[in-house]
């Protein structure tokens, strides 16, 4: 059997925890100044620089969408096969 106080001292470390928690408007104000001190600093790039990564995103999107296609294709047959399948047996 467990002891009878035990409950007890649950309940008071969870009443402890509880007053620990800060409200959302104390931690808004605490990181309204952290927000606007951050400065970001971009790469300059040269107008061919630009048009180079431009060709590598259209040619990697390019690839996506043939590959899509291709597994769409793949489950398309296999759903046809399936249902031709489960056609064959009920008749």
């Amino acid at each position: 059997m467990g002891y009878a106080g035990q409950p007890m001292k649950v309940v008071k470390a969870n009443r402890a925890l509880l007053k620990k928690k800060r409200s959302f408007k104390e931690m808004r104000t605490s990181y309204i100044g952290y927000v606007n001190d951050a400065n970001l600093k971009f790469k300059e790039l040269t107008p061919f620089e630009q048009q180079k990564i431009r060709d590598k995103i259209i040619a990697r999107a390019k690839q996506e969408r043939f590959h899509d296609m291709k597994m769409s294709l793949v489950a398309f047959l296999i759903l046809v096969l399936l249902i031709f399948g489960a056609y064959l047996l009920l008749f």
